[in-house]
């Protein structure tokens, strides 16, 4: 048996801010999931599956709430992914492939603005430190950056260089001044470390918005 062919059919997301705007997340999310559904004359799916972290809401389960903007009764096929979107993209692509079903509805979302020191500064990076030990909530020193740099790291330790970092960074930020709905952020320039061997241009920016996105199989797709 043959796995079927997969195409995107539908995709929306908000116009990200680096900034609170007020809205929730469900609040944030919402307009997407209705745009996709209106843009498929779809109201439901064979099968959906989020991406987001709890951690930034403080709150266990907070993804559950974002079903209010889907609609989950009936009962829905769900899963959600602790971590970018991206991977629940791929639970929803390899669950698509299995053929049982035709379309599948992912989205991903997230308010990093939330998450303020008493100075007014992100306190992202104390609190990612948090995240890398879910059971005791000890903190175990690196953030997020941290760890990437040490991946970073091993990437040059492998033989490729610096540039090859700054290109990945020139590409994106050249997509992101390409699309409006993304923040508007400068071409990388001679930049100080902001943990070896990461420049600021390699890191991402605070950040909220959400996207949702539909996927679908063969002739379902080419109906859509």
């Amino acid at each position: 048996m043959t796995s079927p062919e997969i195409a995107v059919v539908a995709f929306a997301q908000t116009e990200h801010t680096g900034q609170d705007s007020g809205l929730t997340e469900v609040e944030m999310l919402a307009p997407v999931i209705t745009e996709v559904k209106q843009g498929t004359g779809l109201t439901r799916f064979g099968f959906t599956c989020s991406g987001s972290l709890d951690y930034l809401a403080g709150a266990p389960f907070s993804f559950v709430s974002a079903l209010d903007a889907v609609g989950a009764w009936p009962p829905i096929s769900e899963s959600h992914v602790e971590m970018d979107a991206a991977w629940a993209l791929y639970e929803a692509w390899v669950r698509l492939r299995h053929g049982d079903i035709d379309t599948a509805l992912v989205y991903g979302f997230g308010k990093c603005s939330q998450v303020v020191r008493e100075d007014g500064e992100s306190g992202l990076p104390e609190l990612m430190t948090l995240q890398l030990d879910p059971y005791c909530l000890a903190p175990l020193g690196p953030d997020q950056t941290s760890l990437a740099a040490l991946q970073a790291r091993a990437y040059l330790d492998a033989g490729h260089k610096e540039d090859d970092l700054r290109a990945v960074a020139v590409r994106s930020r050249a997509a992101g001044r390409a699309n409006p709905y993304a923040l508007d952020l400068a071409e990388p320039g001679e930049e100080e470390y902001e943990v070896a061997p990461l420049r600021p241009s390699d890191c991402p920016p605070v950040t909220d918005g959400a996207a949702a996105i539909v996927l679908a199989t063969g002739d379902r797709a080419r109906e859509l």
